[in-house]
């Protein structure tokens, strides 16, 4: 795929997220929220991933977002002349958006409905306003954002995620509010916690060469993704272990989720996504009791592992000063 290519995808883009952003049960995320509103498009990103708003029932929500789809895809037909082919999908609802030889997806999640902050309305950022027009639309919170973007990259490591992740440890960094939210993420995730925590570390150069490479503005080395993969662990191993982290993850795990050890409300519970993974970790409790102990045993060993590298960095430090 070629940079122009890549480029009358942005431009179809922009095009296509006014008629989104009339929908306002609807509020964009990821990558595409990441580097056309937060960044100066620094890497290439096409696809429209939206989270549905409003906590309701699954059939209401699932329903909802057909309709709201619907309207969108009627717009985009109607008023601009595009071509929009409606795909059900078991995990959600995708429109593919045409317009002569370029097309790019719209997808809505089914389960992660929902936001941990409130969304908030956002402009493209100035040098895509200079590029390709300007465009508004509300997005998710900075701290569901890049807590979804941590999950993620802890999850597939995929570069792209690394990137962004990159971006984010290099300038604002992982505050209180984001880590809040990330181990909102970590919880709802469909991988046991651990496996996120103390995650097994893929070989993605055949991604990063094949997936990758010609997205960026700016060339970013294999190696320098590497390295925010670990910065990125390191951090999330260092505050899952403080003691009011340890305890929310605890208790979660143990049914009873304790959400003030984390200075969240109990709202927080009537998330589909945090609900369904509690549903099944009962599940998992009373069918497989011996799974479910597993691992509560692996989440507490990969704490205390990060606990104790924690310690063996500090006294290396300290040895060295």
């Amino acid at each position: 795929m070629t940079a122009q290519h890549y480029l009358d995808q942005v431009a179809l883009l922009l095009r296509t997220i006014p008629e989104i952003a009339s929908e306002p049960d609807f509020a964009l995320k990821g990558g595409t929220a990441i580097n056309l509103f937060v960044r100066d498009l620094p890497r290439l990103s096409v696809d429209i991933d939206l989270v549905y708003l409003p906590v309701a029932d699954r059939t209401t929500s699932l329903d909802a977002v057909r309709t709201g789809l619907e309207r969108i895809a009627r717009r985009l037909e109607t008023r601009l002349g595009f071509k929009v082919e409606r795909h059900l999908l078991p995990d959600g609802k995708r429109l593919l958006v045409h317009s002569d030889s370029t097309a790019i997806k719209v997808e809505v999640s089914p389960v992660l409905r929902g936001t941990v902050f409130p969304p908030e309305m956002r402009a493209v950022s100035p040098g895509v306003e200079d590029r390709f027009g300007f465009a508004e639309m509300q997005v998710v919170s900075l701290a569901d954002l890049y807590a979804g973007k941590m999950a993620a990259a802890l999850d597939r490591q995929h570069p792209r995620d690394l990137f962004d992740i990159h971006h984010l440890l290099a300038q604002e960094g992982i505050d209180d509010d984001l880590f809040r939210a990330f181990l909102i993420y970590l919880v709802s995730h469909s991988r046991p916690a651990h496996e996120l925590l103390c995650p097994h570390r893929l070989d993605i150069a055949a991604q990063y060469n094949d997936e990758f490479v010609g997205m960026t503005v700016t060339p970013e080395t294999l190696d320098t993704l590497l390295a925010a993969r670990e910065a990125l662990i390191s951090q999330v191993q260092r505050r899952a272990d403080a003691a009011a982290s340890r305890r929310f993850l605890s208790s979660f795990h143990a049914l009873d989720p304790d959400w003030s050890a984390i200075g969240l409300g109990g709202e927080i519970a009537e998330l589909p996504a945090v609900r369904w993974k509690l549903l099944n970790l009962r599940r998992l409790h009373d069918e497989n009791p011996e799974k479910f102990d597993a691992q509560q045993v692996m989440l507490t060993r990969c704490l205390d592992q990060s606990e104790a590298g924690h310690a063996t960095g500090q006294q290396a430090r300290a040895a060295t000063s």
